[in-house]
Formats: C-alpha cells, structure tokens, sequence
C-alpha cells in the first residue's frame, strides 16, 4: 500500500468524522440555545461545547493537511476545476 493510499484513506476518514462532529455540535448547540431558564446548569455545557469546536476544527485542519492534494493535480493536466 502507498503512502498516497494511506493519506487518501486516513485523510478521507478525518474529513468524514469532522463533518459529522461538526453537524452532531451544531444540533447540540441549537438545542441548548432552545432551553431557556436553565442557563447555569448549562454554564459548564457551553465550555465544553466550545472545547469541541476548537477539536473539530483541529480534525478538519488535520484531515486537509494530510489528504492529497488531487484539485492541483487536475489544474496542472489542463482539466477544468470543479466547482
């Protein structure tokens, strides 16, 4: 196995995790902005919320910064980008 296939996987991966943390935070976040009158109770909630955007930020930078860069490669061979 190439090291490209194991960054393609690995970084493949990392992305897949990042977006569903990042979706699964976002509910989170929506649904203790939706309770109201409980505010202390979720004081120590809203720390740790804000500790795992800080990960998932780090997982989704990671997970770019490992995955092959194939866009340049499509740009380089006279190919249209897509998007």
């Amino acid at each position: 196995m190439s090291s490209r296939s194991i960054r393609a996987r690995v970084g493949a991966a990392l992305l897949r995790t990042g977006t569903e943390l990042a979706i699964d935070q976002r509910e989170l976040e929506e649904r203790m902005a939706a309770a109201t009158g409980r505010e202390t109770a979720f004081s120590s909630a809203h720390g740790a919320v804000a500790l795992a955007r800080w990960v998932d930020s780090a997982v989704l930078w990671l997970a770019w910064r490992i995955h092959p860069r194939t866009f340049a490669l499509t740009a380089e061979r006279g190919t249209a980008p897509i998007g």
